[in-house]
């Protein structure tokens, strides 16, 4: 009897047993064949309907937050827990194709989605207050991004040693899931800020940094998935070999970007593209990703090329468009990058429960995720420290709140080190036998840190006293405005002053501190007057001698009472025979004002006024017609011959 009662017992553990293990091993799910032609239409037809009507949910609940002004939750965070919600209801109710097109590929990530946001990112990099804390910005995308990942990466090899959960990675394996997260992605973090109009130096230090963390962060993915192809282990005696790779390939993908940046400004400076703004729009778009392509080609980062090409393009070849071109390109790029970004949060949330492989374990999920927290602090409050000592090492008697990162701000960019769907995708490309357990712990932890910090982000900025409301700098639509009212940007860690370009300060002022000293040293004034010396210079050189070989030249502001770059709008009503062919109702740009219902003989009026107050010049190109020969004054295209 009793021997009964045991050999029953030890049946019962053994099946307990052979459970957990089957739950902690990968599911290996029956593969289903593919569906046949005539049908295979339909099935990627309902799965694409599934992703766009979650992007139309996501992009509604969005109107309705803004609209009612509900800061408690971001759309980000909802657009997540959707797609959760979707893919949780898809892993028991259909087949495995749908499953499969759904679920997260890192191909389509980064040959579709990620080239819209970077490049939107490049593209606004000037209209932010990037350069006047650049400081701040390189030394946490660079610095801060290799802390953070041999943070991670030591955390989680002595997780791995402790033999707990059977965790099996590796030094090189641990060194590859810190890099992995190490690349940060706050894009509901911005988002916020732009609704609450937070303190433009704050965001500025956020956008600059998250823009080059994930380009650092890919490149040393990169090198150290090349070592790890190659059979090799970590050791302390491949770190120069690693640190020469990383600023080759860094080098190299940024002089790629910059020089196809450079090509497309020649090209809108000596071909008359300004005639077709469609053609002008679309070179504008494809060169870019052109660029991104082609160091991916090359294996090179194409996120760094695509990144420079885009802000080269945004400095030379933007100033050289057409003024529908330039609006255009802008709200296009921006369109592009909120559309992506939405999409990508969905897919992240679908993909946590469609995805086949996963090796699911939650203390792990909890350990890195503790484990990323304690490397975002050790990447931020040290760092911070530091640039803060050495400012005030140069600038004894700046006030505190001149520091380059405050105590708020240090908090805030540690609360912004949520992770995103670079991980993710980089994780996508890890094999062997730790590969599934590294994909889904990235994947959860990627979930709960959107969830956490990015749904908490509006009680955190209140708590912490940060300005909101405050108008942000270069935020006009008109560019051309805003680029003649360029600023001489101070680089340096100090306070954020703009100079104007027209000022005729003491000579002396322009290369002094804003917090000399009366008794400070001959040598410290000479630093300080060589550093500002070099900062002016730099933009010296660019204004007069790269900007007028990269861009068109443009008509003078006096003329014709404005400041537009070109009046082709003019020249194309000049050749119509009716107003609604060249002028769009409430169109203003050149001087025009003409709305539905409003008479001929008013809009004849008008126009003959704003034609007769147009002086144009021998080197005006908009002043030709179509067969090459000037048209004279007296051709009035309502009024006719004078």
């Amino acid at each position: 009897m009793n021997e009964a009662i045991a050999t029953s017992v030890d049946a019962g553990l053994s099946a307990v047993a052979t459970a957990l293990l089957t739950a902690a091993t990968p599911v290996e799910t029956p593969v289903e064949e593919e569906p046949p032609p005539e049908d295979e239409e339909r099935v990627s037809s309902q799965a694409l309907l599934i992703l766009v009507t979650l992007l139309i949910a996501a992009l509604l609940t969005s109107y309705y937050l803004q609209r009612w002004r509900i800061r408690t939750v971001h759309e980000t965070v909802l657009s997540i827990f959707a797609g959760m919600a979707v893919g949780l209801v898809l892993r028991f109710s259909t087949g495995s194709y749908i499953k499969r097109i759904v679920t997260f590929d890192h191909t389509v990530f980064f040959n579709m989605l990620l080239p819209p946001i970077i490049l939107n990112c490049g593209f606004n990099l000037q209209r932010t207050s990037v350069a006047r804390n650049a400081t701040a910005v390189l030394t946490f995308a660079f610095v801060g991004t290799v802390i953070s990942a041999v943070v991670i990466g030591l955390i989680v090899q002595a997780y791995s040693l402790t033999g707990i959960e059977n965790i099996g990675f590796s030094l090189l394996d641990s060194l590859l899931m810190g890099t992995i997260l190490s690349a940060t992605d706050p894009v509901t973090i911005l988002a916020v800020f732009e609704q609450l109009r937070v303190d433009p130096k704050l965001f500025s230090i956020i956008f600059g940094e998250t823009v080059f963390n994930d380009a650092v962060a890919i490149v040393l993915f990169a090198t150290l998935s090349s070592l790890r192809a190659a059979g090799r282990e970590f050791t302390l005696s491949a770190v120069p070999g690693m640190a020469l790779s990383f600023i080759g390939v860094f080098g190299a993908s940024l002089g790629l970007g910059v020089a196809l940046g450079v090509g497309l400004a020649l090209l809108c400076k000596h071909l008359q593209l300004y005639n077709y703004p469609s053609i002008e729009a679309a070179l504008a778009l494809l060169v870019p990703y052109q660029a991104y392509l082609l160091s991916n080609s090359l294996e090179l980062s194409g996120i760094v090329s695509l990144l420079f090409c885009a802000a080269t393009m945004r400095q030379y070849a933007y100033r050289s468009l057409s003024i529908r071109s330039q609006r255009t390109t802008r709200y296009l790029f921006h369109l592009l990058s909120g559309l992506a970004e939405n999409f990508v949060f969905i897919y992240l949330g679908i993909s946590l429960f469609t995805s086949t492989e996963t090796v699911f374990r939650p203390v792990f999920v909890v350990y890195v995720t503790v484990a990323t927290c304690i490397s975002r602090y050790a990447a931020i409050f040290p760092l911070s420290r530091l640039l803060n000592a050495i400012f005030k090492y140069r600038h004894p008697s700046a006030p505190s709140s001149a520091q380059p990162v405050t105590h708020e701000e240090q908090t805030m960019l540690f609360w912004a080190g949520l992770r995103g769907a670079v991980a993710v995708a980089l994780a996508s490309e890890v094999s062997g036998s730790s590969g599934a357990l590294l994909r889904t712990t990235v994947l959860c932890v990627v979930v709960l840190s959107v969830a956490i910090f990015g749904g908490t982000t509006p009680q955190v900025v209140h708590l912490l006293g940060i300005r909101t409301g405050v108008p942000q700098p270069d935020s006009s639509d008109d560019d051309s405005d805003s680029d003649d009212r360029r600023a001489i940007i101070d680089l340096s860690t100090g306070p954020q002053r703009r100079v104007s370009v027209d000022d005729t300060p003491p000579p002396l002022s322009r290369f002094s501190s804003p917090w000399s000293e009366p008794n400070e040293s001959w040598i410290s004034r000479i630093k300080t007057s060589f550093n500002s010396l070099d900062r002016s210079l730099i933009y010296d050189i660019d204004k007069h001698y790269i900007q007028p070989m990269l861009t068109r030249k443009k008509r003078s502001s006096s003329a014709a009472g404005g400041n537009q770059p070109y009046r082709r709008r003019r020249r194309h009503s000049r050749r119509s025979s009716s107003v609604g062919d060249s002028m769009e109702e409430g169109d203003q740009a050149d001087g025009y004002h003409v709305h539905a219902g409003s008479s001929l003989e008013a809009t004849a009026r008008a126009t003959n006024a704003t034609w007769n107050s147009y002086s144009p010049s021998e080197d005006d190109p908009n002043w030709e017609s179509d067969l090459g020969t000037p048209k004279r004054r007296s051709e009035h295209p309502l009024l006719g011959s004078r």
